[in-house]
């Protein structure tokens, strides 16, 4: 199925990085430079922090810290390879002839497919429509976040208080 991922996002670096050549993408480095524009006022980039956490789930410090200093740079190839995911087909390996949803129904180790409700990155339809492809005995499905709150975005799964509570007890 089509993919409401924010990943899509980082798809315009893919061409230029394969033409140009370059071996790896700085998104670590571009978070870093971005962020105080996206927590201070005016707030000019302030779309960027649901891509990482739902409001209120992780303290500020942690959240400055978890964006400015532990993401990396990413291949350049890893990032042409992930933008399979929003071709016909899915998410291929390199050769573009192995498509990894194709072989999910063959797996016969249980999977536990979870979800953030506020997760931009991988969303709660997304987990579904892949699990709809394992074999139903072998899969477990829980979306975390409720109306009310808390709420989940990608990161808040595992590093999120609440998920000590919530998450890892599902785990």
């Amino acid at each position: 199925m089509s993919s409401r991922s924010s990943l899509k996002l980082l798809l315009p670096l893919a061409d230029p990085a394969q033409v140009l050549n370059v071996p790896v993408i700085p998104i670590g480095t571009l978070l870093a430079a971005t962020h105080p524009f996206a927590a201070n006022p005016p707030y000019l980039l302030s779309w960027l922090s649901p891509q990482i956490s739902a409001p209120d789930m992780l303290q500020p410090k942690l959240f400055e810290k978890l964006v400015t200093e532990n993401f990396e740079t990413v291949p350049a190839k890893l990032l042409l390879q992930l933008a399979t995911a929003f071709e016909e087909g899915g998410l291929c390996d390199k050769s573009g002839t192995f498509f990894y949803k194709n072989h999910l129904s063959k797996s016969n180790v249980p999977v536990l497919a979870i979800a953030g409700d506020q997760d931009l990155i991988c969303s709660p339809d997304a987990v579904y429509e892949t699990m709809k492809l394992i074999l139903e005995p072998l899969v477990t499905y829980k979306v975390f976040g409720e109306l009310g709150g808390p709420h989940f975005a990608h990161y808040d799964i595992v590093g999120a208080q609440q998920a000590v509570d919530l998450v890892y007890p599902c785990i």
